[in-house]
């Protein structure tokens, strides 16, 4: 199996690396551009909506939490017994695009 590296360059920074791991997955990019299209909803509408399971939306949540690029109503140790409802950050997003972009066409930066 290929090892999985990183680059080498002074400028891939902790921003870069998270800007590729959020929108380098499809699944993650179909709930992003959900929200931001229906704006905030709970999980089972995320998931009848964007063709993934329930197990994978879940995952995908929070990971997109993790990144700062959705946030939820309902802090995360008092969720049980609730349905919190996802929306975007779009500042967060805007950031982590722009640091990949920086980094993607300006490497003298």
């Amino acid at each position: 199996m290929p090892r999985i590296t990183r680059p080498i360059a002074k400028d891939w920074s902790a921003e870069v690396e998270l800007a590729i791991a959020t929108f380098g997955n499809i699944a993650r990019t179909e709930i992003l551009r959900y929200l931001l299209e229906h704006g905030p909803a709970a999980r089972g509408d995320i998931v009848a909506n964007v063709g993934a399971s329930e197990a994978s939306v879940a995952k995908h949540l929070l990971l997109l939490e993790e990144a700062g690029t959705v946030v939820a109503d309902v802090e995360p140790g008092r969720r049980h017994g609730r349905a919190p409802r996802y929306s975007v950050d779009r500042a967060r997003v805007r950031a982590l695009l722009e640091a990949h972009l920086r980094y993607m066409t300006d490497p003298t930066s």
